[in-house]
């Protein structure tokens, strides 16, 4: 492994390569991720197998892994390293359409299987609510359950130090830890089979110039898009920031309000 230049399973193109063609991986992540023994997980069906090529352009946002769990549950992972405006909005959508896509011609309800939608993201989603790693369903306001059929799980990966003991020994800081590393010698350090096996999976893409060329590529897709978003953000702040000072606020104020440098404004 020393001889090949390390990618963090943070890279959304090679998190999809690595569980979509190492199944043992996959059964270990969804196991410790599901908190259900690995014995129990006798069928992993990857339901959205893709041609890497064509994703390499930054407005896919999210490589989702759809997986059909034992045959009775769906089960949709996303990493997501990038903060995602409306992200809770887009699981909404997703997740229910994969339970729409359910019921197709006579469709009996009492088939109806549970969708559970895991985001492992590298920034916090509720900047209010800090969990390192957390199911929400829907409830009503004393907590009792409407329905299990739509689960969203939320892995924070800047939260590692929240984790519980309970977690801690379920496995799950094993895996963020996995997905945190930025060498070899953080992911030889864990001792989880599971991710052993992805480590095995992850060096042999990476020897493969081809396949390491994608996942170059959709590196710098995504770096041009942070980039250009960043660019529309400063866009827009020093547009608001021209129409105020433009009406006389005070350059503090709208330095403390826009995130901008007083230099900047003095310049506008």
């Amino acid at each position: 492994m020393a001889d090949t230049e390390f990618v963090s399973l943070r890279n959304d193109l090679l998190f999809h390569m690595v569980f979509t063609r190492n199944k043992k991986a996959l059964k270990g992540l969804l196991s410790v991720m599901l908190n259900i023994p690995v014995e129990q997980i006798k069928d992993t069906d990857v339901l959205n197998p893709m041609q890497y090529s064509d994703a390499i352009d930054a407005k896919l946002t999210v490589l989702d892994l759809k997986v059909h769990l034992n045959d009775n549950s769906f089960i949709l992972v996303e990493m997501q390293v990038r903060k995602f405006e409306e992200w809770t909005n887009r699981t909404v959508v997703y997740t229910c359409r994969q339970v729409a896509d359910q019921a197709q011609d006579d469709f009996d309800y009492n088939k109806l299987e549970p969708v559970i939608q895991i985001s492992i993201m590298d920034h916090t989603l509720f900047p209010d609510h800090k969990r390192f790693f957390k199911p929400y369903r829907v409830v009503d306001d004393e907590g009792y359950l409407y329905t299990d059929k739509i689960q969203f799980w939320v892995m924070d990966l800047t939260q590692i130090d929240q984790a519980t003991e309970e977690q801690k020994a379920q496995g799950l800081v094993e895996w963020a830890n996995a997905f945190r590393a930025d060498s070899w010698d953080e992911v030889n350090q864990i001792q989880n089979l599971a991710v052993k096996e992805a480590a095995k999976t992850m060096e042999l893409i990476l020897t493969n110039p081809a396949e390491r060329e994608l996942i170059r590529m959709r590196q710098a897709a995504q770096s041009d898009w942070i980039t250009m978003k960043n660019s529309e953000r400063k866009a827009g702040k020093l547009e608001m920031a021209r129409g105020l000072k433009k009406d006389g606020v005070d350059p503090a104020i709208i330095a403390k309000n826009s995130g901008l440098s007083l230099a900047e404004i003095a310049e506008l």
